[in-house]
């Protein structure tokens, strides 16, 4: 039988021997694309993926999601960024899983960086219950975040977004024209409570788009704060100094299943674009993907891809230096 005493040392020195084992467990990361992703963001994205990038902005810990696809390492040049805005309730992640928007980058070696607002909302001017979160300063530092460890064009930045992240990029346009080259704003009108803040802006490149039966934000507006479509394209057809509104254009019907039409409205002789894509019987959704989600959002048009039409939209436009 084994003394006490040696018992006693040999229990103390398997504890301690466990205890050093648990410790260096917990020192360790995780080997996950998560945490490898946000080592590696520290010191530049050198090789293709998803990164998830944390970082103080303020008092606050923000994060963004940046997609870096194959074809940036092959381009010779630097390349555009997107940054894509989920709507309320919404996740960067989110959005990166239904836009499409992966699919562009991989074709032609740009960025998208996916943010994440907090409390899945952002503030977007409406003056609610996130009015007190800086997001107009949180995105315009994700540029310069992307800038520090990637090969970007500053001259090619553009932002989209959907319903309240189409709103949130209205302001960014709004007040940082220089920053953004362009904006695509889709299943959001432009809303009345940001004019002052656009009135004194120069023109930017403005496509809308737009279902007629969209349940959350109507076609038709809102009273409590939102143009109609056609307002809203008459809204940027002023602003962006365009002499006059063309014709309404059909598309072709490429999905007679889908229940939807494409219709296509452009101010003409602009400083700036200015373009309408009316999704005829559309609801509240992101054609070409659709979204899973709780709530009926309506139709989704399977006419056209929208991350496609965004991008034919952007690629041509630069800031101008």
């Amino acid at each position: 039988m084994m003394p006490i005493k040696r018992l006693s040392l040999l229990c103390c020195l398997l504890l301690c021997l466990c205890l050093a084992t648990v410790s260096a467990q917990e020192a360790t990361p995780e080997t996950t694309p998560e945490s490898t992703a946000e080592a590696t963001a520290s010191v530049g994205f050198t090789e293709a993926g998803s990164y998830n990038v944390r970082q103080p902005v303020g008092d606050l810990v923000r994060q963004y999601t940046l997609y870096v696809p194959e074809s940036y390492f092959e381009a010779e040049s630097s390349a555009p960024l997107i940054l894509a805005l989920h709507g309320a309730g919404g996740t960067g992640q989110g959005m990166q899983a239904f836009s499409g928007l992966d699919a562009i980058a991989d074709k032609e070696g740009l960025l998208v960086a996916y943010p994440d607002a907090i409390s899945n909302a952002w503030n977007d001017g409406r003056g609610d219950g996130v009015s007190e979160i800086n997001d107009l300063g949180y995105l315009a530092h994700i540029i310069d975040s992307v800038a520090e460890k990637a090969n970007i064009d500053r001259t090619r930045v553009y932002a989209t977004g959907f319903s309240r992240g189409a709103m949130m990029a209205y302001r960014l346009i709004c007040n940082f024209p220089t920053q953004f080259a362009g904006i695509a704003a889709v299943a959001s009108t432009f809303p009345t409570y940001l004019i002052p803040e656009c009135q004194n802006a120069p023109p930017v490149a403005v496509l809308m788009v737009q279902g007629t039966d969209d349940p959350i934000v109507p076609w038709t507006g809102l009273r409590t704060g939102y143009l109609s479509a056609m307002s809203s394209l008459r809204f940027w057809g002023q602003h962006n100094r365009c002499s006059t509104l063309g014709p309404i254009k059909e598309a072709v019907d490429l999905n007679p299943l889908d229940g939807t039409r494409l219709l296509i409205q452009e101010a003409s002789k602009c400083e700036q674009p200015a373009i309408l894509y009316g999704v005829f019987n559309g609801g509240h959704t992101w054609p070409g993907h659709p979204i899973q989600a709780g709530t009926e959002l309506g139709l989704t048009s399977a006419d056209f891809d929208v991350a496609v039409a965004m991008w034919e939209f952007f690629a041509p436009l630069a800031v101008e230096e």
